[in-house]
């Protein structure tokens, strides 16, 4: 395999790693920290049930904390001083959703 496709392949897996590790946090921050591992399986289900979000369907915490999370582990490949964010970037985003979620979810009243 050509060595020009092995960097095309290992600079596409860190981009879409800074996608998913925000999911990953903010999943996990929901789950174990706000939640404390209860879930209410009926209502899951239901268009109005607790988890419909002010109506609209869209838990407004969890986008910005995803957000944010994205923005702030890709932003290294458009600004090479912080290229240590993006060369991290599972974990930059993970970290930065997670906690930004907890913060968030713990001062709105959907809990």
């Amino acid at each position: 395999m050509p060595w020009w496709l092995l960097d095309t392949i290992s600079g596409f897996l860190i981009f879409v790693s800074g996608l998913l590790g925000p999911v990953l946090g903010i999943l996990i921050a929901d789950y174990y920290l706000v939640r404390k591992k209860k879930l209410e399986l009926a209502e899951l289900y239901k268009e109005d049930g607790i988890y419909a979000y002010n109506n609209t369907g869209f838990n407004t915490p969890a986008m910005l904390a995803l957000g944010i999370g994205v923005f702030t582990a890709l932003i290294g490949y458009w600004v090479p001083a912080l290229s240590f964010l993006y060369s991290l970037s599972w974990f930059t985003g993970f970290i930065i959703s997670f906690v930004l979620y907890y913060v968030l979810m713990k001062k709105t009243k959907n809990v």
